[in-house]
C-alpha cells in the first residue's frame, strides 16, 4: 500500500533535481530523472528490467535512454520505428503486455538471448502527444504482471510523463534564453560596427572645421565630399540592419505584408548595382558585371525586392576578399523574373548548404570570420517566399564562390 508514495518520492525528488541543475546533471547511462524512473519500475513491480524510451529529434525512432536489467548489447539492438511506435499506441491511459516470442517489437531477434518473455508497455505523453514509452520486462518463468503492477506502473508513468514534459521544457527555456543572449550580443555588435568610424569621420570633420575656421585653411571640399558619402554609406548600413530585424520580426508573428504595385525591376537591379559601385570604388577590389533587359515591369514589394537585392549584392561583395567579379543578371524565364547573383568568393561548404537562409544561421569555416547577424540570406528567402517565389544557394565548396538565384513569379 505503500508503493505509490514510493513512486512520488523518488520521481518527485529526481525531478526538484534535474530542474535545479538545468537538467545537466547525469548519471552513468541517462540522466537522473529518466534513471530514477526506471529504477523506480523495478522497486515497485514485479520486473526483471526496465527502460525508457524517447521519440529522437528527428522523429524517426524511439530509442533508449535510461536502462535497467538489461545488458549493453540489447540496448544497442534496440531501435523502434516511429511508425511501429504510434501503430502500438492506444492512448495516454491505455498499456500494453507484449508476448515477446510471439509479437517481437522493432524486428528483434535477441529476446532470448536477454532471457525476455513479456514486456509491459505504458506510454509517456506530453500535451495528449505521444513522445516515448515506461517498459518494464520479466524474464522467462517470472510471474506474470498483476493488476497491482499495472496500475502501479500506470501511476509511474504519469508522474515520468509530467517529469519529462518539465525538464524538457526547462530545458527548451534556457535554450531560447541562451539564443536570445546570443542574438542580443550579435546585434549589439553589428550595430555598434557602423557607428565607430561615424564617430571618426565626424570627429575628423569637427578638427577640419575647428582649423578652418581658426587659421582661414581653406576646406577641401572633395575631401569633405568623401567623408560624407562615408558617413551615408555606414548610415544605410545601419538602416538595412534595422530594416532586416523588422523584417525577420514580423515574418515571425506571422504579419510581414507586401505592398505589390507597379514597378520596374530592371531599374531596381541597376540601382542596386550602382550602389555597391561606389561603395566599393576607392577599394578597387571588385569588378561588377550586369546584365538586364532596358525594362521588366513587375507588380510585387518595391521596397522589399530592393531590400533583398542589397543584401544579396552585399553577400557576394563580402565574402568576395581577393576580390574578382560579381556578376548580377536579370532573366525572364518560363517560371518568372529570375535574378542571379554569383561572385567567385570563399564559396560554401557542401554541408552548410542545406542550413543557410534559417534566422541567425552563418556558415561555418572561413565564412564565421566574416562580421554579420546571419539573417540577410533569411530576409531574402522571406520577401521571395512571401511573393510566392524561390531562392535557391548553390557552390561548388570552398574558394569556388557562390550563387544564389531569386525567382519572383510573374
Amino acid at each position: 500500500k505503500d508503493r505509490p508514495v514510493l513512486v512520488n518520492a523518488i520521481v518527485g525528488r529526481a525531478t526538484r533535481e534535474e530542474w535545479r541543475s538545468g537538467g545537466s546533471r547525469r548519471m552513468t547511462r541517462a540522466p537522473r530523472l529518466q534513471a530514477a524512473g526506471v529504477e523506480a519500475m523495478r522497486d515497485i513491480t514485479t520486473a526483471d528490467a526496465a527502460s525508457i524510451s524517447l521519440i529522437n529529434a528527428e522523429r524517426t525512432y524511439f530509442d533508449l535512454v535510461a536502462w535497467a536489467g538489461l545488458s549493453e548489447a540489447y540496448v544497442r539492438s534496440r531501435r523502434v520505428s516511429y511508425e511501429e511506435g504510434h501503430r502500438l499506441y492506444r492512448g495516454p491511459d491505455q498499456h500494453l503486455i507484449i508476448d515477446l516470442s510471439r509479437s517481437p517489437i522493432g524486428g528483434a531477434s535477441d529476446y532470448e538471448t536477454e532471457d525476455l518473455a513479456k514486456v509491459l508497455v505504458l506510454p509517456l505523453v506530453k500535451d495528449g502527444a505521444l513522445i516515448g514509452a515506461l517498459n518494464a520486462y520479466l524474464h522467462r518463468g517470472s510471474p506474470d504482471f498483476d493488476a497491482e503492477d499495472v496500475e502501479l506502473a500506470r501511476i509511474l508513468a504519469a508522474q515520468a510523463s509530467i517529469a519529462i514534459a518539465n525538464a524538457r521544457l526547462f530545458t527548451d527555456l534556457r535554450r531560447e534564453q541562451d539564443e536570445k543572449e546570443r542574438f542580443l550580443s550579435i546585434v549589439s555588435h553589428e550595430l555598434r560596427t557602423p557607428l565607430t568610424p561615424l564617430k571618426a569621420i565626424a570627429q575628423l570633420l569637427i578638427g577640419r572645421v575647428r582649423r578652418t575656421r581658426e587659421n582661414g585653411a581653406v576646406l577641401d571640399l572633395d575631401t569633405l565630399e568623401r567623408n560624407l558619402r562615408t558617413i551615408e554609406r555606414q548610415v544605410d548600413r545601419m538602416n538595412g540592419l534595422v530594416s532586416d530585424l523588422l523584417s525577420v520580426s514580423r515574418a515571425g508573428r506571422g504579419v510581414l505584408e507586401m505592398d505589390r504595385r507597379p514597378f520596374d525591376l530592371a531599374e531596381s537591379v541597376r540601382d542596386a548595382v550602382a550602389q555597391y559601385v561606389d561603395a566599393t570604388r576607392e577599394e578597387g577590389r571588385h569588378e561588377f558585371e550586369l546584365e538586364a533587359p532596358a525594362s521588366f515591369p513587375v507588380i510585387a514589394d518595391e521596397a522589399r525586392i530592393e531590400q533583398v537585392l542589397m543584401n544579396l549584392i552585399g553577400n557576394a561583395v563580402k565574402y568576395s576578399p581577393r576580390g574578382g567579379k560579381v556578376r548580377v543578371s536579370l532573366e525572364r524565364e518560363e517560371r518568372g523574373a529570375v535574378v542571379t547573383i554569383a561572385d567567385g568568393g570563399i564559396g560554401i561548404p557542401a554541408e552548410d548548404l542545406p542550413r543557410l537562409g534559417r534566422a541567425f544561421t552563418r556558415g561555418s569555416g572561413r565564412a564565421a570570420t566574416f562580421a554579420g547577424m546571419g539573417i540577410g540570406l533569411h530576409v531574402a528567402r522571406l520577401v521571395a517566399e512571401a511573393h510566392g517565389g524561390t531562392l535557391e544557394i548553390a557552390s561548388e565548396g570552398e574558394d569556388k564562390g557562390a550563387t544564389i538565384t531569386v525567382t519572383l513569379p510573374l
